[in-house]
This record gives structure tokens, C-alpha cells and sequence, in this order.
């Protein structure tokens, strides 16, 4: 039996779904969206054969809906989050889980309340391949003790919409999470710096680029370029120095090309294109949990919600320019 998706948020992220779950996802079907703008959802509808809703509450509570798919911005995330726990339905929601950690704390208390994982979250980066590869040599040991990681997360543009902030709550966040993922410990402290030079094609109210650095529990030291307008394409990198040898992502590109001018590869340009896979398995992984029964896995709110505090300590740095200590929760029993 196909499990009834109502899809919240039909912007560039809620769109890209809409079509994965039409062409690539087995077991599911939407058959609602929702979203503020009238005209927006009732397009898509119309479009994809479904049912338009423009009150995320009334659509969570359908009897169409079995699941929620949450694609709206982050300040709206919490609302919709609680009306699912509520209606005792499933939920993926995109990242952030909310803005700030007191709204994630709330998610948290509401799932524990709950007795059990209602929520996968969408750090896609945890089902692409080339971090899974990171994490198995990290975790088989080969490269010995790990000393350093140096990350990049290259945009090839952001549009006048985008703040400084953003730069740690929408950009950072990925790398934040992945850090956790593959050394299996917290950060525990946040600095971010802001270089002297930017560039040219950053607009006046941004810092372009940027170098965050983390320090884990065991001391790993992990330096993040933050590159939002580097003009030539969604680049995102990973380098794990180990004690033995050295781990990184490669450009994971299907073809390279020889001719007279030389050597090329494809660059993506943008997230949906570099981590189309990673989108695929994240949200097939959401579905199959649904069909056996399952609790929800992967990503889950405890890990948003560190994020959001690993997050607020970037935000203060990037006021005052200075190091931040993370101060983690004990972690509830349903996370562990």
C-alpha cells in the first residue's frame, strides 16, 4: 500500500521532491501540497494531480495525508512539526529542525513525550556516498588517529536575500552536522573569522568568505570555508588527515573529458545536482520506515537540535569575533 505524502513548502527544495517522489521514489505518492501562496499551490496541484491546501494545520490533519513532508523556511518548521507529533503522523522536515535551540528543545520534549521517533531530518549528506566512504575509513581505523579536517562549502552565488547569518544557519549547519556524523563526537567549542579580503561579488551586506573552526571533544580541529559566491559552481569538499594516511571526497563526477583545450569535469551547480543521489536514498530511507511499521531513523531531531546549539555559538562568534564553547544537554534515552 503507497504511503499519502502531504508535501508543506512548494519553493526550489519542495519542488525538487515533488518530482523525486513522481520519478525515482517506490512505496509513496503525494497527494497534497501546501503552501502560503495560493496561486503556487493550486498550480502544482493542478500539475500533479493532487489536492491544494494553503493551511499546513489542515493539511497535516487530512485523512489524504499519512506523512509530512516539511519544505517551508525555518521559523514556520516548530508549528508544523508539533501539529504532526499531534495528529501522530510521520514527519520529514528539511533543515534547519528550527531556528534557534529553545524552539528545537520543545521538538525534542514533544518526541520523548511521544515514547518513540516520529521525525527524520534532512541532513541529506549522511546518505551520499562519498561521506559514507569518509566514515568507513574513518571508522575502520586505516587512517590511524584523526588530527585534522579542512571542509569547504562553495555556492557559485546567493541571491540579496541571503544574510550573513544565514552563512552559519543555512551553510555551516551541513558541515556541522557531517562533522558529527563521521568522528561520532560533538564540537564542543565555535570561532568564526572573517578575513580581511572579499570579494567583489559579494553584496554590501555580506562577509564573503568566511573560515569557521570547530574543536570536537577529542580535539579534532576542523577549519570551514564558507564560499558563497565563488562564481564557478556548488563545490563542497572534505579532507580527513589521520595520523596513517589521508581520506577526501573526490569530485565524484560520472565523465571527464579530453580535447585540445585540455581536461575537463563537470562542476555542479547546485546542491539538488551535487547530492541528487544522497536526496534519493534519504527520502526512500523515510518512506521504507513508514511501510515496515518502523519507528523513524537517520537524522533525527537530537541532532537538529545540537546543530541549533553548535549554530547559536557561530552566531555569536560572528559578532564578536571570538572563540564559543558549546554546552550539550545530556541526551535522552529515545536518541541514543
Amino acid at each position: 500500500m503507497s504511503v499519502k505524502i502531504g508535501l508543506i513548502g512548494l519553493g526550489m527544495i519542495g519542488r525538487d521532491h515533488l518530482k523525486r517522489f513522481r520519478n525515482v521514489i517506490s512505496g509513496a505518492e503525494v497527494t497534497a501540497v501546501c503552501d502560503i501562496n495560493h496561486a503556487a499551490a493550486d498550480a502544482v496541484a493542478s500539475e500533479y494531480g493532487v489536492t491544494a491546501f494553503y493551511d499546513a494545520e489542515e493539511m497535516i490533519n487530512s485523512e489524504t495525508v499519512d506523512a509530512v513532508f516539511i519544505c517551508s523556511i525555518g521559523p514556520v518548521h516548530k508549528a508544523q512539526i508539533l501539529a504532526a507529533f499531534n495528529a501522530g503522523k510521520p514527519v520529514f522536515c528539511e533543515k534547519p529542525l528550527t531556528p534557534t535551540a529553545d524552539e528545537s528543545r520543545e521538538i525534542i520534549d514533544a518526541e520523548v513525550k511521544a515514547g518513540k521517533r516520529l521525525l527524520q531530518l534532512g541532513f541529506m549528506r549522511r546518505f551520499d556516498p562519498g561521506y559514507q566512504a569518509l566514515k568507513q575509513a574513518i571508522d575502520g581505523g586505516e587512517l590511524g588517529d584523526i588530527m585534522l579536517i579542512h571542509c569547504a562549502h562553495r555556492n557559485p552565488s546567493v541571491p540579496e536575500s541571503y544574510t550573513l547569518e544565514m552563512a552559519v544557519n543555512d551553510s555551516a549547519t551541513h558541515e556541522i552536522d557531517i562533522i558529527r556524523y563521521l568522528l561520532n563526537e560533538n564540537i564542543v567549542s565555535v570561532r568564526v573569522d572573517k578575513p580581511r579580503k572579499k570579494t567583489s561579488r559579494a553584496l554590501p551586506h555580506l562577509q564573503d568568505p568566511l573560515i569557521v573552526i570547530f574543536e570536537t571533544e577529542s580535539g579534532v580541529r576542523i577549519d570551514d570555508e564558507l564560499f558563497v559566491n565563488c562564481h564557478y559552481g556548488y563545490d563542497i569538499r572534505c579532507e580527513v588527515i589521520g595520523e596513517n594516511s589521508i581520506a577526501a571526497l573526490n569530485e565524484q563526477q560520472l565523465i571527464a573529458t579530453r580535447s585540445l583545450t585540455g581536461n575537463a569535469q563537470h562542476i555542479a551547480q547546485s546542491c539538488m545536482e551535487r547530492f541528487a543521489t544522497a536526496y534519493d536514498r534519504e527520502v526512500q530511507h523515510f518512506v521504507n520506515r513508514i511501510s515496515a511499521g518502523l519507528e523513524m531513523s537517520g537524522p533525527s531531531s537530537w541532532d537538529g537540535y545540537v546543530v541549533a546549539l553548535v549554530c547559536d555559538a557561530g552566531l555569536a562568534s560572528l559578532n564578536d569575533g571570538e572563540k564559543h564553547d558549546v554546552v550539550i544537554p545530556q541526551q535522552p534515552a529515545l536518541y541514543r
